[in-house]
């Protein structure tokens, strides 16, 4: 009996999901793609480059929207239970509200596997293409499999791979003279990315020709002004929402101690990794939410209800993690605190209960 109950209520739970993560999506990838046609004709960027960028940019966008959809869902999927007293059948056959909680928490772990699987397989390469493809706009740059190439006047780079999407290795950089000769020449294993305009090289070797004589030297680190613009950046190094947790948290052990400012980096990794605590929280509020409701027939004013309840949970988070890094808190406590207290509310709501 409760395995068919279980199955009729994620079969009301999947059907509003995709309704509502369809309709977001669509919203929001609209308004991506409204930003993308504002490249098209820079470089070599077209309509088709700019719609690849879109669809690519797909599995974070997913990840963004998964909270707010997945109470959206809970709470119109529950809806329609209690529409056709459904719900209140249910109750009055013994269902509790705690064992829709089980069911809702099945429900939860299975989307946290969709989760991890969006975090750790398909998104990093996803957005590592979409990369490939915003290098089209830029004059003089281009991408190609983990090997990057730019020039800018006189100075030229290629960096042989991005290791953890923002640490470049195999790093040659050439500066030509006036008349188009080499003049210096750099080689480094690696660099740490202090700034957009600062790296920190490691491994150095060093070459400054002139017309008699070449000078050659060693050095462990050597600092270097870079020569890319912002948007030449933006194509070499993955942004930090592009990155999986697993990129992300050996990133942050590979840059520990060398003077790199990681603060959002590190809020960004125990958000990524509060989000399964996030969508059971969630999951959870939706049966309090519903069951408070079960008099209303108004699809309409419960996902009014959701979607409030949802804006008011995306700027609490957003609020935390601006004042994580204004303070220089430690990330761990505000990442895990949103979530937190959205499950604390839904087991306290559903503890009142009659």
């Amino acid at each position: 009996m409760n395995s068919t109950l279980a199955r009729y209520v994620t079969l009301h739970f999947g059907k509003a999901g995709a309704v509502v993560l369809g309709l977001l999506l669509v919203l929001f990838s609209f308004l991506a793609l409204t930003e993308a046609l504002e490249d098209v004709g820079k470089g070599a960027f077209t309509v088709a480059d700019a719609v690849s960028v879109v669809l690519l940019t797909l599995p974070a966008r997913v990840l963004d929207l998964l909270p707010v959809s997945a109470l959206l869902a809970s709470v119109l999927g529950l809806g329609m239970l209690a529409n056709h007293s459904e719900l209140t059948a249910m109750r009055a056959a013994g269902i509790s509200s705690w064992a829709l909680m089980r069911m809702q928490a099945v429900l939860a772990l299975a989307l946290i596997a969709v989760v991890i699987v969006l975090q750790f397989v398909v998104m990093p390469p996803a957005e590592r293409k979409a990369q490939e493809f915003r290098t089209r706009t830029l004059e003089q740059t281009a991408i190609g499999g983990a090997r990057f190439w730019s020039r800018r006047d006189r100075h030229l780079i290629r960096v042989g791979s991005i290791e953890f999407g923002r640490v470049p290795r195999d790093i040659e950089i050439y500066e030509l003279d006036e008349h188009e000769r080499l003049a210096r020449e750099i080689r480094a294993a690696r660099a740490d990315v202090v700034s957009t305009h600062e790296w920190l090289l490691h491994g150095v070797e060093e070459k400054v020709l002139d017309t008699e004589t070449i000078r050659f030297r060693r050095l462990a680190q050597m600092p270097w002004e870079s020569f890319l613009t912002p948007a030449q950046m933006a194509t070499l190094i993955a942004p930090v929402h592009a990155l999986s947790p697993a990129d992300l948290w050996r990133y942050l052990r590979e840059t520990r101690g060398a003077g790199v400012d990681t603060r959002e980096q590190q809020a960004r990794f125990w958000r990524q990794v509060s989000l399964p605590l996030t969508l059971l929280g969630m999951m959870l509020l939706g049966v309090p939410l519903v069951l408070a409701s079960l008099r209303t027939r108004s699809t309409g004013l419960r996902a009014t209800v959701g979607g409030g309840v949802g804006i008011v949970f995306y700027l609490f988070e957003q609020t935390v993690s601006q004042l994580t890094l204004i303070l220089d808190l430690n990330p761990v406590g505000p990442a895990l605190l949103p979530g937190a207290v959205v499950l604390a509310c839904a087991l306290v709501a559903v503890h009142r209960l009659p």
